[in-house]
């Protein structure tokens, strides 16, 4: 006979379909835990991919309304600037030229009401010229202009930042 049958009937074949049988178990066990791990994994990369299209639709929400937002104040911030710019003379014959100060007490030894001296000085010390008033009522009125400008801008600081707030508030919910 041939040799190859002679080494077949020597083999252990309980041994042989025993350790088939647990191989074929460990294998299809193997391939079915990772199927379900797949799955899984499947599903929570699904689920991420949903949470991050929500947070980035809402992120363009935000942005867009803010973008709204900013444009508006600029566009009136613009128009009440050139509404001041226009009313200056208006602006300016309201607003007083010169600022006095009356101290209700005398609380240093400077008395309110100098002393009246006995002669005028022959020139000023700091004689001005109507040049240099001039210049001082120029500088006056752009003060004026300065402070209204100024006042404008942060009266839309207050409505753009009390805006954006509100915006946030209304999509963080």
């Amino acid at each position: 006979m041939l040799p190859i049958v002679d080494i077949l009937k020597l083999l252990p074949w309980r041994l042989i379909g025993v350790a088939s049988l647990v191989l074929a178990v460990f294998v299809s066990g193997y391939r079915c835990g990772e199927q379900r791990v797949t799955t899984r994994w499947d599903a929570e990369k699904a689920r991420q991919a949903q949470v991050v299209a929500k947070q980035a639709a809402q992120v363009a929400a935000v942005t867009t309304h803010q973008s709204t937002i900013d444009q508006e104040i600029s566009n009136e911030f613009e128009t009440e600037k050139a509404k001041i710019v226009a009313d200056r003379h208006l602006l300016l014959a309201r607003v007083p030229r010169r600022v006095r100060h009356h101290a209700t007490t005398n609380s240093g030894p400077v008395p309110e009401v100098p002393v009246v001296t006995a002669g005028t000085d022959a020139a000023p010390a700091d004689a001005v010229s109507a040049a240099g008033q001039q210049d001082a009522a120029a500088t006056c009125n752009q003060l004026a202009e300065d402070a209204a400008q100024t006042t404008l801008m942060v009266v839309e600081f207050q409505r753009w930042y009390r805006e954006q707030v509100g915006a946030f508030g209304k999509t963080a919910d």
